[in-house]
């Protein structure tokens, strides 16, 4: 026998919760049913001996991006199919392999069972559901089209996913060298410098500079190797701890778009990220200060997310959208001027659109270029690493070779 925890209601409508001990859920439904309840929702209570530790590690796992858009798609194609969205959500809870995201939406099912909307449920886990995914639902809620923003959430997602690929596959080759770098150091730290040393000592030979820094590195790792690894922890713990505060993400995001040729591109990577996240929550009938709201957490600039938030109160105090963005002197002429004929014109979406496609454009362009910035600067660390490695380790041999002769 299975001990099953329930939800039903009773014949007045009270919510009534427990447990029931049953061979399986279905004739656990069945003799609740004959006792003349309604149930809501049935789980078995599983013993904590017999907990998996494959389970545990599911529950770790995070929410991605990629997780989010595959429910969006699905459930923007079973609510267009007519089903209710209660419905829905159970189909897709079932289907979901990542355990954390299914808990999340079996307690979201109950919230709405209880009389929650959609959107209200799913505020409750900023864990799964962003807040620009929260306020889109609740755009097609209010506006009874939640299939419509459900898609242009999906084409937002998408193109977010594009832009964070292209980066990484712009910032391949140079990962690639950096780490082949640290592991022949390492290489030459571990296993040659410690040969070299031995045979060295048995001439009285002075060493080059490079060869003694080389092994006085490796004397340092050998000897000293808790006290190095306690301070690389240390410094990781401690970066990791200081990149959260305000403070830092607020340096970093300025320092970012003032860097030399990766700045500008950080810099219409947020402008084009603005204008289409603007230019959808626009479309979706969310008024201008709650999209401007959203959006502004959605730049991933703290600098251009503050302009914003100046943007939105100059707004609220009478000032024309375009007039704001300008005065904040962050924004391009280009970005301002389709902003303004936008207003003008009453097609704000529309001028977005073209600017996010401009901006689409010229980011390809620089992501293409930007190799050809990179290879140049990676050649020149790479050869001085290279020429320092090869000094260490062939300059004591023509020392010996002069002494020998």
């Amino acid at each position: 026998m299975t001990n099953f925890k329930y939800r039903v209601r009773d014949r007045s409508g009270k919510a009534v919760q427990g447990t029931i001990e049953a061979p399986s859920m279905e004739i656990a439904g069945d003799e609740l049913y004959r006792l003349g309840y309604f149930p809501i929702s049935i789980e078995e209570v599983r013993d904590k001996a017999s907990f998996a530790f494959s389970d545990f590690i599911d529950r770790l796992k995070k929410i991605h991006l990629e997780d989010l858009l595959l429910f969006s798609q699905q459930l923007s194609t079973l609510y267009k199919a007519g089903l209710p969205i209660l419905t829905s959500l159970s189909s897709i809870k079932d289907q979901i392999e990542n355990k954390k995201f299914s808990e999340i939406l079996d307690k979201v099912c109950k919230d709405i069972e209880a009389g929650n909307t959609l959107h209200g449920a799913m505020s409750k886990y900023p864990q799964a559901f962003s807040s620009i995914f929260v306020n889109m639902v609740k755009a097609g809620e209010t506006s009874g089209r939640l299939g419509e923003s459900l898609d242009r959430f999906v084409s937002l997602g998408e193109r977010e996913l594009r832009t964070r690929q292209r980066l990484k596959e712009a910032t391949r080759y140079p990962k690639i060298v950096i780490i082949s770098v640290i592991i022949a150091f390492a290489i030459l730290i571990s296993f040659v410098i410690p040969r070299f040393s031995a045979t060295f000592q048995q001439f009285n030979t002075p060493l080059p500079l490079p060869t003694r820094i080389m092994i006085m590195i490796n004397k340092l790792f050998h000897s000293y190797w808790y006290v190095v690894l306690i301070i690389i922890f240390g410094c990781i713990i401690s970066i990791k701890r200081f990149s959260k505060t305000e403070d830092w993400k607020y340096f970093w995001d300025k320092l970012k778009i003032r860097i030399p040729i990766l700045g500008p591109l950080f810099l219409k990577i947020a402008l084009t990220r603005f204008s289409y996240t603007f230019g959808i929550l626009n479309r979706s009938g969310i008024p201008i200060l709650q999209s401007l709201e959203i959006t502004s957490k959605t730049v991933d600039n703290r600098i251009l997310s503050q302009s914003i938030e100046e943007i939105s109160r100059r707004v609220l105090e009478g000032n024309t959208l375009s007039n704001a963005i300008k005065e904040s002197g962050l924004f391009t002429p280009l970005v301002v001027q389709m902003i303004s004929v936008g207003e003008t014109t009453g097609a704000l979406d529309e001028m977005l659109m073209r600017v996010t496609e401009y901006y689409d454009i010229e980011i390809d362009n620089a992501l293409k270029k930007l190799p050809t910035y990179l290879e140049p600067a990676l050649t020149l660390i790479l050869g001085v690493v290279v020429l320092f490695l090869a000094l260490a380790v062939f300059l004591p041999w023509w020392n010996l070779a002069s002494l020998f002769r």
